[in-house]
């Protein structure tokens, strides 16, 4: 299953950030990973950062920087705020770099 597969996905309901960090759930130091990245969705992650990308992050903290790094290169941005009004870049394609990208990081 990949993490936009339960993106906005009524059986699922989950926002950009609970979709990649419920896939890689295991790599959180949290019970209930789900409820506690519900916040961070519409540019309310900390920073203004992405959700998938601060989910991506969180998930592999050691890598945060090439993270960050090679999902602007994908993305356009690291914001949601720019995401949306500047690079225009659809928000399933940034749910799936982010998952790509813990996906890559995880296994080094």
């Amino acid at each position: 299953m990949k993490a936009t597969d339960t993106f906005r996905n009524p059986a699922f309901g989950h926002n950009c950030a609970q979709a990649v960090a419920n896939k890689y759930k295991e790599l959180y130091k949290s019970d209930d990973i789900v409820k506690e990245y519900a916040p961070y969705v519409g540019g309310r992650a900390p920073g203004g950062l992405c959700g998938a990308l601060f989910a991506a992050k969180e998930a592999c903290p050691e890598h945060a920087a090439e993270i960050e790094a090679d999902f602007v290169a994908a993305c356009g941005a690291a914001t949601c705020r720019e995401i949306k009004t500047v690079t225009g870049t659809p928000c399933p394609f940034c749910v799936d770099t982010g998952d790509k990208l813990v996906e890559k990081y995880s296994s080094k």
